[in-house]
């Protein structure tokens, strides 16, 4: 049984290996993900830095987040993918965007995070882990 799961940018140039599964999957609702993704909400699964291998060029922007850390949101230099998150408050940890994931890879998502940001469509379940901002013990 193969437990690696990889990822690739939508021309292959940019790609990551890991042979462990990710610590945590979310949806993030930051307005930074909103912009980053064009979309609603970010779906990212966080690998250990240490247990992952990551080649290609990318294009990496670095901003402040709403969580005062320094963030970096990594996509393909050649074709634009948004493949990776890097943030201070998670420095061992690397995001990957989870439609960038290959194979039968299944996005079981833990929570949703900065819901204060959520666009009012985004219906979430009253059943699911819920942050207003980060992740909180």
């Amino acid at each position: 049984m193969n437990n690696e799961i990889t990822a690739t940018c939508q021309c292959g140039a940019v790609r990551f290996r890991s042979q462990h599964q990710p610590v945590l999957q979310l949806f993030c609702h930051c307005k930074d993900c909103q912009v980053s993704t064009s979309g609603a909400f970010a779906k990212t699964a966080f690998f250990k830095l240490k247990y992952t291998e990551v080649s290609g060029r990318l294009a990496v922007r670095t901003f402040k987040a709403d969580s005062g850390n320094k963030t970096t949101r990594e996509s393909c230099a050649h074709c634009g993918s948004l493949m990776f998150d890097r943030s201070e408050g998670f420095a061992s940890l690397i995001g990957v965007m989870a439609e960038r994931i290959n194979e039968a890879f299944v996005f079981e998502p833990a929570c949703h995070v900065w819901t204060k940001s959520k666009q009012s469509h985004v219906t979430i379940p009253d059943d699911v882990k819920q942050y207003v901002e980060n992740i909180t013990p």
